[in-house]
């Protein structure tokens, strides 16, 4: 018959399993699954010049994404409180649980023999917690397994009132087990999380790099807009348009829109006949922008009715260059016609576009399209109908469009 000491001693060795699992619940490296998309961890990979990605180079074993170290903690805490609980049975009680315990942690011996083989043939790798923990498995065994010459006890000397009893203490048992490891689990989790965040943080790279990804998530969550461009002016990927169409709201005013354009050509040229970059006018100027709350940018209505003007001449491009390397505050009419003819337009027929009925129209119209498209503020950009969250995520976002529709290998 197995002594109260027996099962006291296999309630130790597995306390102490509970322990070394524990341990490595706690240390092993893991990946952060708290975000998700491409931003969820610290390391990212990338094509990108200079990036790199430097992972552990072992992680825990999970199963269903569950680390076994966690599972360990749950079977060596369900098992020893089956022990626990028959201490408060009778002999009878005490030797069936003690039969029943030994049937599981068999289980668990093979389980610990299957991960062994794992980390020794698969992952060529030797953990001395996993060692010492399969340790506390085989010698519960050894400890609850009875002697040669004892026979299972008979079910008639276990009172059944006290096995309904200890069931019922078990699956509660049990229940409080699963949840204190899945609330330590989450906990783990958010943690890791919290830790790889706050290293992305401290680093302006890391913190870039995540910005730029966080950036690709908003963008594909936001609804496709269309547009009618067919009096917008263009740069970019020859009639017909490249598989990836950009419309930049432009004031040009904006300090932003120039600094946009001052890189612009350079990318363009760079992405092989793939980009096509449209030109809305939205000037940040009451006189023909009257959603605004306050006159951010006077002038930049005349400015846009100059665009306007330059593209009805064919004049477009040499008036966008012109409008962005002149220092302008508050433009009126006569500095408008005078960027009108730099751009190679007579004054006179410039003049009087300016004043036109279908110029200002024109206008009003890229206007209105902006507030259906909810474009707030210059440069906007809109990705194949999608708003871009900020336009100094551009080249990232579109090389997310471009890895969408297959393009990199084109």
């Amino acid at each position: 018959m197995r002594s109260s000491s027996t099962l006291i001693a296999a309630i130790v060795l597995l306390a102490l399993g509970a322990a070394l699992a524990t341990t490595r619940w706690i240390h092993e490296p893991r990946l952060s699954t708290a975000a998700a998309g491409p931003a969820a961890g610290v390391c990212r990979a990338s094509d990108a010049p200079g990036s790199n990605c430097e992972l552990p180079k072992t992680r825990a074993l999970t199963i269903g994404g569950i680390p076994v170290a966690a599972l360990e903690v749950a079977f060596y805490g369900a098992v020893a409180a089956l022990l626990l609980l028959a201490l408060l049975g009778g002999p009878g009680l005490q030797r069936e649980v003690a039969a029943i315990a030994l049937r599981l942690i068999m289980v668990g011996v093979v389980a610990d023999i299957v991960l062994l083989g794992l980390q020794l043939f698969v992952r060529h790798e030797v953990c001395p917690l996993c060692l010492a923990t399969y340790a506390t498995t085989f010698l519960s065994a050894a400890l609850l397994r009875p002697p040669r010459r004892l026979g299972p006890a008979p079910l008639a000397q276990t009172d059944p009132r006290e096995r309904r009893m200890l069931l019922g203490g078990w699956t509660v048992a049990t229940v409080v087990v699963l949840v204190a490891v899945s609330v330590g689990e989450l906990g783990l989790r958010q943690h890791r999380h919290a830790q790889d965040l706050q290293a992305t943080l401290d680093s302006p790279a890391k913190r870039d790099a995540y910005d730029a990804d966080q950036a690709v998530v908003k963008f594909y969550r936001d609804s496709v807009h269309t547009f009618d461009l067919s009096a917008a002016p263009r740069l970019g990927a020859p009639p017909p348009d490249g598989p990836i169409v950009v419309v930049e709201f432009v004031d040009y005013l904006c300090p932003f829109c120039k600094q946009l354009y001052g890189g612009l050509d350079q990318y363009l040229g760079q992405q092989n006949g793939r980009v096509t970059w449209y030109f809305k006018n939205l000037p940040l100027d009451t006189e023909c922008n009257p959603t605004l709350p306050e006159n951010y940018h006077p002038g930049a209505c005349w400015l846009a009715r100059g665009a306007v003007c330059a593209k009805d001449a064919g004049k477009w491009l040499e008036y966008y260059r012109a409008a962005f390397s002149t220092e302008l505050t508050n433009p009126g009419p006569a500095e408008v016609t005078r960027l009108g003819v730099q751009a190679g337009l007579g004054p006179v027929r410039f003049g009087r576009c300016l004043q036109s009925e279908a110029t200002i129209a024109a206008v009003a119209a890229d206007v209105a399209e902006s507030v259906r498209a909810k474009a707030q503020g210059t440069p906007t950009l809109f990705i194949n109908g999608r708003r871009a969250p900020l336009w100094t995520h551009v080249e990232r976002l579109v090389s997310a469009e471009s890895e969408r529709l297959n393009l990199r290998s084109q």
